[in-house]
C-alpha cells in the first residue's frame, strides 16, 4: 500500500499575534480563542481522513512545542522551517518525501468547516496527477498536495511566489505549467481571515464544534462586524 501523509500547518495562538485581521472585530483574546478552536476542529477533520498519517507542523516560539504536544497528545508534532511560507512548504514536502512518503497533502487551520471529502479527493487525484490544489476564494489555496515523483521538480511551486496576495493561485497555476506538472483542482472553499468571513462561518459551522462554542463565547464588544 502506498504511503499517504497529511500535514496540518498550524500557528501558536498567541493573543495579539494570532488571526490579527480578526482582532478589530473580536479583540486579541477572541481572535486567539478562535484560532485555537479552528485548529481543534481541523485536527478532528484531519483525523477522519482514512489511511493517511497525520502530522502537525507548527510555528511559534518555544512555548508552542509544549502547547501543541499537550493539546493533541499522540499526534506527531514537527517544526516548520524557513523564512516564508514558500520555504516552509518546500522544506515540509522535502522532509516527508525523504521518508519515502508517496503522496503528501498540506492543509492549514484557517478553514475549520472544510468538508473532509475534499481531502479524500485530493489524495485520490494524486494517483494520476503530480499536483492537486484546493483554490480559495481569496485568490490563494487552502490545500496543496504532491506525489513523490514530482519532487524535487515541484520545489519551483514555492519559490518567488506572491504569498498572501490575490495572485497566488494564478501564479501557482502558471508555475505548474512551466514545470510541466499535471495538476487537478478541487472545489473552491474559503479561509477565515477577516471579519467578513465570520458571517459565512456562522452559517457553515457544525453545532457543538469547538468553533461554534468559541463564536458563542464572544463577549458583546467582540461581536463580528462587517468589513475587513
Amino acid at each position: 500500500m502506498r504511503q499517504r501523509r497529511l500535514l496540518l500547518f498550524a500557528k501558536y495562538p498567541e493573543p495579539g499575534r494570532a488571526k490579527t485581521r480578526l482582532i478589530s472585530a473580536v479583540g486579541a483574546e477572541g481572535a486567539a480563542g478562535l484560532s485555537r478552536a479552528f485548529t481543534d476542529d481541523t485536527v478532528e477533520l484531519a483525523r477522519s481522513v482514512g489511511d493517511a498519517g497525520l502530522e502537525l507542523w507548527i510555528s511559534g516560539g518555544a512555548e508552542a512545542d509544549d502547547f501543541f504536544a499537550q493539546r493533541y497528545p499522540g499526534l506527531p508534532v514537527r517544526r516548520q522551517e524557513g523564512e516564508d511560507l514558500g520555504e516552509r512548504l518546500g522544506e515540509a514536502f522535502a522532509a516527508v518525501f525523504g521518508e519515502s512518503v508517496d503522496y503528501a497533502v498540506v492543509i492549514g487551520s484557517d478553514h475549520p468547516t472544510l468538508p473532509a471529502k475534499y481531502i479524500d479527493r485530493a489524495f485520490a487525484a494524486l494517483i494520476g496527477a503530480h499536483l492537486v490544489i484546493g483554490p480559495s476564494r481569496d485568490g490563494g489555496y487552502y490545500l496543496i498536495g504532491l506525489r513523490r515523483y514530482a519532487w524535487p521538480q515541484a520545489r519551483g511551486l514555492f519559490q518567488g511566489m506572491p504569498w498572501s496576495t490575490t495572485r497566488l493561485l494564478d501564479a501557482t497555476r502558471e508555475a505548474a505549467r512551466r514545470l510541466d506538472l499535471c495538476h487537478v483542482e478541487l472545489p473552491e472553499w474559503y479561509d477565515v481571515d477577516g471579519p467578513s468571513d465570520l458571517e459565512r462561518l456562522r452559517r457553515d459551522v457544525q453545532p457543538g464544534s469547538r468553533t461554534a462554542t468559541a463564536l458563542d463565547g464572544l463577549v458583546p464588544d467582540e461581536a463580528p462586524r462587517g468589513g475587513d
